[in-house]
C-alpha cells in the first residue's frame, strides 16, 4: 500500500494543527489587571523579540514596556507563550512597600525562571535556593564579608587592581597615539580588572589578566576604524576565558522559559566544552581552599590566630569551631562561583553589583566634563598625600562628609546605568497589589528602572491619584522620606544627590533624595551591594585623579545598549588623557 495518503495527510495537517493551537490554546490573563491583546499563544513573545532585535533590550526607548506604562497602567501582564505569564510593577512607592511587606511575610521568593538559570551551574549558591534553611544558612555564613572589617581588607587587592588598571590605559595611550587613531574600546579592561579584583578577594589571588593584557600590548597590532577607534584583541588568561563562558550560560538560560532552560542546561552539562571550562574553574577554586586551609592549620598549630583577607579565607577561619556553621565542598564551590559570578557580570536577580556600571561610568563622565573637573578638584582637597600617586583606602573612601560629590556621582552612575533595570520574583501567597490580588506561584517582574525614572515632580498627581488603592502601609510611609525627582530624570546629573545648607553652604550627599534601587529591595536583595559600592567609588575615584576623559566621536558613543545577563552599552570608547 501507498504511503503517499499519509504523507499528505501530515504535511496538510500539521499546519491545520498549528492554526487550531494559535486559535485555541492562548495565554489566561489574571482578570483585571491590563495587558496588550492577546492574539495567539505566542502572547507578547513578538513585542518581546522585535524590542530585542530593534533596540537590544525591552526596557529602553519606545519598547512595549514602555507603552504599556505610559497607557497608563503601573501594573500590567505581560505573557511569555500560553503558559508563562508575567505580573509587572512599575510604581517606586509601591515596589519598595511590597518587597518591604513581603520580606516581613515571605510573601514573595525567588522566581523559578532564575533559579532555574542559575542551578544548571551552581546548583547550591544562594542564588539558585529558595528563602529556605540552606539559603539562610548560607547568608549567615557568607554575611560578614560585607563587614567594613572584611571591606576594608579587602582594600587594597581592590586599589591596588584600580592602579593597574591605569597602567594600562597608559600603555594603550602610547600605542593609540603610535596608531594616529584618538580612542580606545574599553569594554574588556573593565571584564579584565573585575575579574582580578573579584578573584582576589573571594580567593585570595587574582588570575592576572589586566597584567596579562599589559605584556600584550606592545606586540599588538591593532587596526584603526573609520572614526579613529581602536579595539585591541588582547588575549585573556584561561581561567578568565572558562568563567566568561560559564557567566554566557547563566545568560542564555535567563532568556528561556524554565522548563526549557532546564533541558537545555542538562544538556550542556554533558558537552565537553562546559566540562572543560567547569572543571578548570572548579579545580581552581579547589586548590586556592586547599592552600588557605593548610595556613589556617599552620596558624593554629602555632597556637596563632588566622586572619582571613578574602571569601574563603573568612570562613576557613572559622572552619572546625565549635560555636561556628559551616559550608560542604560544594556549597563552598558554588558559593565562591556566586561571588565570581556578581563581581565579574550582573544578573536581573540577585546579582546587581559588577563591572557594567564602570562601562557606563566612563560614558556618563565623558559625556560630562564640568562633572570630571568638579569630582577631581574636590578629591585634590579632600584626599591627603597625593591620592593620585598611590592607591586608595578603605579610610578615604568612606569619607563621605569629605568627598560628597564622589558619593554623588556614584550614586547617579548606578541610578543612570540601569544594569539591571529589572528584578523578578514569585508570589509564595496571594499578595496585595495596587488594590489587585496576586495568585501564590504568579511571577511578578519588578521594572525598578521605569518606575524610578518615572517618580518625578511632573507626575506627582498621576502619582498621587493611585492612593486610595495603595496598601495602608504605602499610605502610611509615602515616599519613605524621599522626594520626587525635579531634574529630568533622563539626564545625567550627580548635583540632584546633593544637599546645601543655606546657612552654612556646606554641601552633603542625601542617599534619599530621590527613587533609586540599583540593588533591589528586600530579602532577596544583592547581597553584595556595600562591596560593589566600595569597587565602584574606587574606580571612578583613581581613573579620575589619573585621567581627564576626553570627546569621543559621536558614532563610537551611542547609549544603545543591550542585555545577555545584564544590561550594558553596545559600545564603550574612552580617550583618556593625563590633567593638565
Amino acid at each position: 500500500m501507498s504511503s503517499l495518503p499519509y504523507i499528505v495527510s501530515a504535511v496538510c495537517g500539521i499546519p491545520l494543527i498549528y492554526l487550531a493551537l494559535a486559535k485555541w490554546i492562548r495565554p489566561k490573563p489574571l482578570p483585571g489587571i491590563p495587558h496588550f491583546p492577546i492574539t495567539s499563544f505566542w502572547g507578547d513573545i513578538p513585542r518581546v523579540a522585535k524590542d530585542m532585535r530593534t533596540q537590544g533590550t525591552i526596557f529602553d526607548g519606545t519598547g512595549f514596556m514602555a507603552e504599556a506604562f505610559e497607557s497608563g497602567a503601573p501594573l500590567w501582564q505581560m505573557f511569555v507563550g500560553p503558559s508563562t505569564k508575567w505580573v509587572v510593577v512599575a510604581d517606586a512607592q509601591e515596589i519598595e512597600d511590597t518587597l518591604n511587606r513581603a520580606t516581613r511575610s515571605r510573601a514573595v521568593d525567588q522566581s523559578e525562571i532564575m533559579l532555574t538559570a542559575f542551578s544548571g551551574t551552581i546548583p547550591y549558591g544562594m542564588v539558585s535556593l529558595k528563602s529556605n534553611d540552606m539559603w539562610r544558612r548560607h547568608r549567615r555564613i557568607t554575611n560578614p564579608l560585607m563587614t567594613s572589617k572584611y571591606l576594608k581588607s579587602m582594600t587594597p587587592a581592590i586599589a591596588d587592581n584600580a592602579r593597574s588598571l591605569v597602567k594600562l590605559w597608559e600603555n594603550k595611550i602610547r600605542k593609540t597615539k603610535s596608531k594616529g587613531a584618538t580612542c580606545f574600546s574599553c569594554e574588556d579592561d573593565f571584564h579584565f580588572i573585575s575579574m582580578d579584583a573579584i578573584t582576589s578577594i573571594a580567593l585570595g589571588e587574582s588570575v592576572g589578566a589586566v597584567a596579562q593584557a599589559r605584556s600584550l600590548i606592545d606586540a599588538s597590532d591593532p587596526e584603526v576604524d573609520e572614526f579613529g577607534g581602536i579595539k585591541f584583541q588582547l588575549s585573556p588568561p584561561p581561567l578568565y576565558t572558562a568563567v566568561r563562558y560559564l557567566i554566557q550560560c547563566v545568560g542564555d538560560a535567563t532568556t528561556m522559559p524554565p522548563a526549557i532552560s532546564y533541558v537545555v542546561q542538562q544538556i550542556r552539562r554533558w558537552t565537553p566544552t562546559f566540562n572543560r571550562h567547569h572543571k578548570l574553574v572548579v579545580n581552581h577554586i579547589f586548590d586556592r581552599v586547599s592552600k588557605v586551609r593548610q595556613s589556617v592549620q599552620e596558624a593554629r598549630d602555632m597556637g596563632e590566630e588566622y586572619h582571613g583577607d578574602c571569601l574563603i579565607g573568612m570562613i576557613a577561619e572559622r572552619e572546625g569551631l565549635s560555636d561556628q556553621e559551616s559550608l560542604s565542598e560544594w556549597e563552598l564551590r558554588d558559593e565562591v562561583l556566586t561571588y565570581i559570578f556578581g563581581g565579574t557580570d550582573t544578573t536581573a536577580g540577585s546579582l546587581k553589583w559588577g563591572v557594567e556600571y564602570v562601562h557606563l561610568s566612563m560614558k556618563f563622565l565623558t559625556e560630562n566634563p564640568h562633572v570630571q573637573q568638579t569630582l577631581h578638584n574636590e578629591l585634590l582637597s579632600a584626599l591627603e598625600d597625593a591620592p593620585q600617586d598611590r592607591s586608595l583606602t578603605f579610610d578615604d573612601m568612606m569619607s563621605a562628609d569629605k568627598t560628597p560629590y564622589l558619593e554623588a556621582v556614584v550614586a547617579e552612575i548606578l541610578r543612570c546605568g540601569a544594569v539591571a533595570p529589572a528584578s523578578s520574583k514569585q508570589a509564595t501567597e496571594p499578595i496585595e497589589i495596587l488594590g489587585r490580588t496576586i495568585p501564590a506561584g504568579t511571577n511578578i517582574l519588578w521594572a525598578n528602572h521605569i518606575a524610578c525614572d518615572n517618580a518625578t515632580v511632573p507626575n506627582g498627581e498621576k502619582l498621587r491619584a493611585l492612593d486610595d488603592i495603595r496598601s495602608e502601609t504605602s499610605r502610611k510611609n509615602g515616599l519613605g522620606g524621599r522626594n520626587l525627582w525635579s531634574i529630568p530624570t533622563d539626564k545625567f546629573e550627580p548635583d540632584r544627590w546633593i544637599k546645601v545648607d543655606e546657612s552654612t553652604g556646606k554641601r552633603t550627599f542625601d542617599p534619599r533624595a530621590g527613587y533609586s534601587f540599583p540593588f533591589g529591595i528586600g530579602l532577596r536583595s544583592c547581597a553584595g551591594k556595600q562591596l560593589a559600592t566600595l569597587e565602584l567609588k574606587i574606580y571612578v575615584a583613581t581613573l579620575n585623579l589619573a585621567f581627564f576623559l576626553g570627546e569621543v566621536p559621536k558614532e563610537l558613543s551611542s547609549h544603545r545598549a543591550h542585555i545577555e545577563v545584564t544590561r550594558f552599552p553596545v559600545q564603550a570608547y574612552v580617550a583618556p588623557q593625563p590633567w593638565t
